[in-house]
């Protein structure tokens, strides 16, 4: 009370001598707590680039849910986002009904959506939830350009495509943004204490880096608003959730939550085939303590690695009816974790693709591995014939398709001469690059170590290639 006597006293004091200083500023805004689900559709800008993008003031949090979504608790949190595109992880009556408690005791909930079918699908997902709020994602273009409603005062709304919505019982919904027919491409109503909003997915961002916040003048006060009648706690932020299900199969931990968990079986089943061939093309084990799970994600746009734990797409390739896409990603992910502590500095990404197109190779899969490295290079070499043009270790603009074909090229050549090489380079950097005595593993680093792989100076080679590398600037000996 005497907090409230003295801000009154003070602004008054104020409005009658404006030189005693400037009032009080308002109360801040409450913080967001937003979980972002990503347990329906993986995808590496919902962890944490959405977010990023529009919730960006003091106090806000976002956390991701990779649990079955029903199972995560919501006690903290104030903003949900839903969001997923061609995925056959079901919305479980369990999960709509949390979403419909959630709302009802003045949660914010924004669906993100895109029809679009997995497979032979004949639904898309997202409308189970949706439907049951009133609202339908349809297979309309959205045209544009696209207009905001008046009281949002937004003379610009960008959009990446997208598609429409309609609506059940119209009056019971705000239309936000319609495009150019008037089609219905975001629009919220209220539910229970909460506001719920469905939008398309083709609104906000999508670049991994978090570098197209499009449409942050709408989105950042619209979020704010939504979450708005939820009060959390600001000194406890919300807590990621990881997949619920854990399995132990000879010392690799298995995660999954209950809609990818019966994949786990299929999936152990290629890593039990990879991990020997692996050890044998690369000549040493993972590096220590890596190698210790994997997570199943839903996706089928790859993967990802921290040396320790692996996220694998489990619809990469078409997997699990088709096979070859699942050991190459493995493989992949997996290299990540044999070369620590060093990541390696000119071809992190194009060596592991190219050891997952040699498992391929070693697991039976020769032709498509053929297929996978031949168009890798093809497409390379149309923009640079010689695999000269681009300098691997110095160039900040390397064509992507360059920057993991020309050392795939690279290595192809060098395998012609020594078919182990890969094995002879990982186990002398092993030896040669240890962290007790190298603070740092360098393009020069690589191509030294490389040339005791080979038994001959590689420096004049890769300079020939344009790669700029240099031999006084190693601390590790050239090969001889």
């Amino acid at each position: 009370m005497r907090r409230c006597i003295s801000a009154v006293v003070f602004s008054a004091l104020w409005v009658v001598w404006p030189g005693a200083g400037w009032p009080a500023a308002p109360p801040a805004a409450p913080p967001v707590h937003c979980v972002t689900d990503i347990s329906h559709e993986f995808t590496f800008y919902f962890d944490g680039r959405f977010a990023a993008n529009y919730l960006a003031q003091p106090g806000d949090a976002d956390a991701r849910n990779w649990a079955t979504l029903h199972k995560y608790d919501f006690a903290n949190a104030s903003l949900l986002v839903l969001q997923s595109g061609a995925s056959p992880c079901p919305y479980l009556p369990k999960d709509i009904a949390a979403v419909r408690a959630f709302l009802k005791q003045g949660g914010g909930v924004a669906v993100l959506g895109e029809r679009a079918l997995f497979g032979d699908q004949e639904e898309y997902g997202l409308n189970a939830l949706a439907r049951s709020f009133g609202a339908e994602f349809v297979d309309l273009a959205a045209k544009p350009p696209l207009a905001a409603a008046a009281e949002l005062k937004l003379s610009d709304v960008r959009t990446y495509g997208g598609k429409a919505i309609e609506l059940q019982s119209p009056a019971s919904w705000k239309v936000l943004v319609r495009d150019a027919r008037g089609r219905v491409v975001m629009a919220r109503r209220r539910f229970g204490k909460g506001h719920l909003l469905v939008g398309s997915r083709a609104l906000a961002g999508r670049q991994p880096d978090a570098k197209d916040p499009i449409n942050a003048e709408l989105w950042g006060p619209l979020l704010r608003d939504l979450a708005r009648n939820k009060v959390v706690d600001p000194g406890r932020k919300p807590a990621h959730m990881m997949p619920e299900n854990e399995i132990e199969r000879g010392g690799l931990r298995i995660r999954s939550s209950d809609y990818l968990r019966p994949y786990a079986d299929a999936i152990y089943k290629v890593y039990q085939r990879c991990r020997p061939a692996m050890e044998e093309i690369l000549g040493v084990p993972p590096s220590k303590d890596m190698l210790a799970s994997l997570i199943l994600i839903p996706t089928g746009g790859g993967g990802f690695s921290s040396g320790r734990d692996i996220g694998l797409g489990v619809w990469w390739g078409g997997f699990p009816q088709k096979q070859y896409g699942m050991v190459e990603l493995l493989g992949h992910e997996a290299t990540h974790s044999w070369v620590l502590p060093f990541p390696e500095p000119m071809w992190n990404e194009g060596l592991a693709t190219y050891v997952g197109i040699q498992l391929g190779r070693q697991l039976g899969y020769a032709q498509e591995a053929d297929a996978t490295l031949k168009s890798w290079i093809d497409q390379a070499q149309r923009l640079d014939p010689g695999m000269k043009k681009y300098d691997l270790a110095g160039d900040a603009e390397v064509p992507h398709v360059v920057r993991m074909a020309k050392p795939m090229w690279i290595w192809e050549q060098l395998r012609r001469e020594k078919p182990d090489v890969l094995a002879r380079y990982f186990q002398a950097k092993r030896r040669l690059a240890d962290p007790a005595k190298v603070q740092r593993y360098t393009a020069d680093d690589c191509v030294a170590v490389l040339g005791h792989a080979m038994g001959r100076d590689l420096f004049p080679w890769f300079d020939s290639l344009g790669v700029k590398v240099d031999r006084s600037r190693s601390a590790i000996r050239p090969g001889p």
